[in-house]
């Protein structure tokens, strides 16, 4: 009788669930169900221990990515990075390639939690705004993200 809602967008649902497949959750599992199967088979080749990262916006058939949007924290096969790189809102955004810094949080600050977009040249590490202003890299050569 109460009506439903998505537990993660919140999105009310009409007294008869309509639920549609999450197939970003999808690519992340079908990712890690590959990579324990590979785990199980015994070591294979370099290039079959290579993570396959697949892209976080393919429907049906998952392509391999290409690029990972920093900003937007997704994983881009080549026709989906194109569409990313053709709105106007997102060229400024930092591609890096599939795999640098996988972990989300190896791309965060870890004193101040934001992205880390800048590079310190003095000290030879990338950094987040904050420590470029405010924090222990005032007054170092920072360079953005891109120039690096």
């Amino acid at each position: 009788k109460a009506p439903y809602s998505c537990p993660m967008c919140k999105l009310q649902l009409g007294p008869i669930l309509e639920l549609q497949k999450n197939f970003q959750l999808c690519s992340i599992v079908e990712a890690f169900l590959a990579t324990t199967s590979k785990g199980q088979q015994g070591k294979g080749s370099a290039e079959e221990k290579k993570e396959l990262v697949p892209c976080d916006f393919c429907l049906d058939w998952s392509q391999p990515a290409v690029k990972t949007c920093l900003i937007c924290d997704a994983s881009l096969c080549q026709a989906h990075l194109n569409k990313h790189n053709s709105k106007a809102s997102q060229r400024d955004h930092i591609l890096v390639e599939v795999g640098a810094g996988s972990v989300a949080e190896e791309r965060r600050c870890l004193e101040h939690g934001r992205l880390l977009e800048c590079y310190c040249q003095d000290e030879g590490q990338y950094i987040c705004m904050l420590c470029s202003i405010a924090g222990c890299h005032k007054g170092h050569s920072i360079i953005t993200l891109k120039e690096a």
